[in-house]
C-alpha cells in the first residue's frame, strides 16, 4: 500500500522503519534464537571468535577489487531474454526494487548516509550471513558435499533478492562469502565481506550525489572486459591469499 503513494512523503519514513524492523525481526533475530536453541555455547563461541587483521584486510579488500569484475557480469545478466510471462514478473519486481531503493539512495546530509549504512550495509551483512552461511551453509556441509553446500547456499541467497537481473553476480558474491567461511570457520569474515560490498555502494552513491566521486566510477568495467578480467584475477589472487593465511594461522596454532 505504501508503494502505491510514492509521492507521498510520509512514506519514506515509513519505508525505512519497516526496513529496520525487517532486518531484525526477519533476519537477525531468528538466525540469533536459532543459534541459540541448536549449537552449543562452544560451537557458537568459535563461529564468532575474533577475526584476524590480515584476513579482516583480505576480505575488505576482495570486495573492493571485485567491483569491476561485478559491474560486468551484471552488464551481461541484464541482457538475458526470459519467457514473456515470467520476464514481465521478473522486471515488475526489479522495478519495484528499483523504486524503493532510489528513495532509501538519496541522501542529502550525512545523517541519511549513516541511516543508509546501518539500514543497508549493517544489518542486510548480519542478518543475512547468520542466516545463509551461518545456518544454512553450515547445515547442509554436514550433509552433502561442502563446495556443493556453498553453491547450493550461494544460488539460494541470489534467488530469495528477486532482482534475477543481478543474479549471476550476487550468486558469485554468496560463492566467495561461502568460501570464507568455510576456510576459516569464523563468520565474522563474511560479515566483513559483505558489509563492505553493501558501504562502499552506499558510499559511492552518496559521494556522486555531492559531487566527491566522478559518476563514472560507478559503471567502472561494465563495458570494459580487460578490466573486468583483471579485476577476476585480483579476486582469485586474494581468495588464494586468505586461504593460505588461514592454513598458516592453523600450523601456528598447532605449534
Amino acid at each position: 500500500m505504501l508503494l502505491d503513494d510514492m509521492t507521498n512523503p510520509e512514506v519514506f519514513p515509513a519505508l525505512r522503519t519497516i526496513q529496520l524492523l525487517q532486518g531484525f525481526g526477519m533476519l537477525i533475530i531468528p538466525a540469533l534464537v536459532y543459534l541459540w536453541i541448536s549449537s552449543s555455547w562452544g560451537s557458537v563461541r568459535q563461529l564468532f571468535r575474533g577475526p584476524v587483521k590480515q584476513q579482516v584486510m583480505l576480505s575488505m579488500v576482495f570486495f573492493m577489487v571485485a567491483f569491476p569484475f561485478v559491474n560486468y557480469l551484471a552488464e551481461w545478466n541484464s541482457t538475458w531474454n526470459l519467457p514473456t510471462l515470467l520476464g514481465d514478473w521478473l522486471e515488475g519486481k526489479e522495478s519495484q526494487a528499483g523504486v524503493v531503493t532510489k528513495l532509501f539512495l538519496d541522501m542529502p546530509n550525512v545523517g541519511l548516509l549513516l541511516l543508509n549504512l546501518i539500514m543497508i550495509a549493517l544489518l542486510p551483512a548480519l542478518g543475512e550471513e547468520l542466516i545463509f552461511r551461518g545456518i544454512m551453509q553450515r547445515g547442509l556441509q554436514k550433509r552433502i558435499n561442502p563446495h556443493l553446500a556453498i553453491w547450493l547456499t550461494a544460488i539460494l541467497f541470489s534467488a530469495v533478492h528477486m532482482q534475477f537481473l543481478g543474479f549471476v553476480p550476487r550468486m558469485l558474491m554468496g560463492v566467495a562469502m561461502g568460501y570464507l567461511l568455510f576456510w576459516s570457520g569464523n563468520l565474522w569474515y563474511p560479515i566483513i565481506a559483505h558489509f563492505t560490498n553493501n558501504a562502499m555502494a552506499v558510499g559511492m552513491t552518496y559521494g556522486i550525489q555531492h559531487n566527491s566521486i566522478d559518476s563514472a566510477l560507478e559503471s567502472a568495467g561494465t563495458d570494459n572486459p580487460t578490466l573486468a578480467a583483471f579485476s577476476l584475477l585480483f579476486c582469485l589472487i586474494l581468495l588464494y591469499l586468505f586461504k593460505q593465511h588461514q592454513g598458516l594461522g592453523s600450523l601456528a596454532s598447532k605449534a
